[in-house]
């Protein structure tokens, strides 16, 4: 499994998530870990990206993410990054996030720049799971609190990266063997 997380810049203004027109946001940072059978790291990838479709970061976002103008002027655009990125994941088509966000961010700025995405690529809201079958509440529970409940802190809060690597270890800590439960029926996981 790929975890995958990816920050991205928002232009200002109202949002409306509803609208079917409503653009996620211009990626800017691509983080994530593969992951053997056990939810145990076995790789990574991190790479900023030069936004071009709203090239100026928002003030909260760099507040967020830490990311600064400057750093992503000397990066390349998504349309050189994506293609690098499914070449990483090889064959693992089965990606894992926190939420159901970046599927859509993912989607939508493929789509943008002409990148056709694998037919076999499917998402699996980590999140959701977690939040089911652990806590067994319906409430979302963030990253932040996950990673505290199972007491697997690392670093880095809105780092692509880190956020996959702390996704990555509340999973190996909470079953060893998680990919039975995602691959299992939901009836069944009850």
């Amino acid at each position: 499994m790929i975890i995958i997380d990816l920050e991205w810049n928002q232009s200002p203004g109202n949002i409306d998530e509803d609208d079917p027109d409503y653009f996620v946001g211009d990626i800017i940072e691509i983080g994530a870990v593969r992951t053997d059978t056990r939810f145990k790291v076995t790789d990574r990838y991190r790479s900023l990206v030069r936004p071009v479709e709203i090239p100026v970061l928002s003030a909260s976002v760099k507040k967020l993410t830490r990311i600064s103008q400057e750093e992503l002027r000397m990066q390349r655009p998504l349309n050189e990054i994506l293609p690098e990125f499914m070449a990483w994941c090889g064959g693992d088509m089965l990606f894992g996030e926190w939420g159901t966000s970046d599927e859509k961010a993912l989607r939508q700025n493929a789509d943008l720049y002409g990148i056709e995405l694998p037919e076999e690529l499917s998402f699996v809201d980590l999140q959701e799971k977690f939040d089911r079958d652990y806590l067994y509440e319906e409430q979302r529970c963030s990253l932040s609190r996950a990673v505290e409940i199972m007491g697997v802190r690392i670093k880095g809060a809105h780092d692509a990266l880190y956020d996959c690597i702390n996704t990555a270890l509340v999973f190996e800590k909470w079953c060893p063997d998680t990919l039975e439960i995602l691959n299992m029926p939901e009836e069944e996981q009850e």
